[in-house]
């Protein structure tokens, strides 16, 4: 009952009974029988039959189902994982409720109140930083259109290199945070865009939580780096190449933090002089992370330059006027990259 309650609450429903109806079940054939729990609810101040199925549910006995219980004189509300396209119009027309990966559809009760969550600021490593930003390149590149997350734990440890442990634990922390949302009742545990907010609304709110990944800014000799193999384009230099925003004659690149030596560190000189010589310097940027970890989430043209979601995180605070303008647009290019 928990879980069916921990579910619910996501959706401003309030479970108030729950009783098992198991000479319900009894009456069904055998082949469905053990795939469903069927239990009298009161939910929202209305009563219900809620029935739960189970992952080896199949969609010809999904169907069964619905059909057996057509002229049953109370209100139903399926809860599962998936429905297929067929079922779940057989339920619209039955007028039968259900929460699923799919959405939901609930005609019997009041449509309920929408509580926005507030997420809390927390202080991200540099895992959970990489992770988060993987999670909206999917939603914004690679998924459909639904809150809910279509990606193993396993494919998004593949794609960036860290243990499917360490995602885990960082989901669950994202999570508790009110990053994330998760159904409870499935076996995998469903990730989500918390109820309430829509893929721009959550990206936003996301993006005023997340830190700058540049740790150091150095002014360096052009000829140091020329070797250093892991850099991106970075600052307003990558900005250029995707806005109306000029380049400026400093070039600036961005290397992960452990990829600057002692070597280039000694060859280092001031802001000042570096600006005063643009043609002879270039500014360097130490980020948290490799800019580059994001290249098997991102189109072809975005592979010389950091990443889009990240140059926004290093530039937002800017006071160029042009720049914050530009930056406005540069992830509304990035979803019609996908539609392109």
């Amino acid at each position: 009952m928990d879980n069916i309650q921990q579910l619910l609450n996501q959706y401003g429903l309030i479970l108030t009974n729950y009783e098992l109806n198991s000479e319900m079940v009894a009456l069904m054939p055998s082949a469905l029988r053990d795939h469903i729990t069927m239990a009298n609810v009161t939910i929202n101040n209305e009563e219900l039959v809620l029935i739960d199925t189970d992952d080896d549910l199949n969609d010809d006995r999904f169907i069964q189902l619905i059909k057996l219980l057509k002229n049953v004189p109370m209100s139903i509300l399926f809860i599962t994982d998936h429905l297929s396209a067929d079922t779940q119009l057989l339920l619209t027309q039955n007028k039968f409720g259900f929460i699923s990966e799919n959405g939901m559809y609930l005609p019997s009760l009041a449509k309920p109140k929408t509580v926005v969550p507030t997420m809390q600021l927390i202080s991200l490593s540099k895992n959970q930083h990489i992770i988060i930003i993987a999670l909206l390149y999917w939603k914004l590149l690679h998924d459909d259109t639904s809150n809910t997350f279509h990606i193993k734990v396993r494919q998004l440890a593949e794609l960036l290199g860290i243990t499917p442990m360490t995602i885990s634990r960082t989901l669950t922390t994202f999570v508790d945070a009110g990053w994330l949302t998760t159904s409870g009742y499935t076996r995998n545990y469903s990730f989500a865009i918390p109820e309430g907010y829509d893929l721009n609304t959550w990206m936003q709110a996301i993006l005023r939580l997340l830190p700058s990944p540049v740790q150091k800014t150095l002014y360096l000799p052009t000829e140091a780096i020329n070797a250093v193999q892991n850099k991106r384009m970075a600052g307003v230099t990558a900005l250029s190449k995707f806005t109306l925003v000029p380049s400026t004659k400093l070039v600036s690149w961005a290397m992960p933090n452990k990829a600057i030596t002692t070597a280039l560190t000694s060859v280092k000189v001031d802001q000042f002089m570096a600006t005063l010589q643009p043609k002879k310097y270039v500014a360097v940027e130490a980020w948290k992370f490799d800019p580059q970890i994001f290249s098997q989430l991102l189109p072809a043209n975005y592979q010389i330059t950091v990443d889009p979601i990240s140059l926004y995180l290093t530039l937002h605070n800017t006071n160029d006027r042009q720049v914050a303008e530009q930056l406005n647009n540069l992830l509304n290019q990035l979803v019609k990259a996908k539609q392109s």
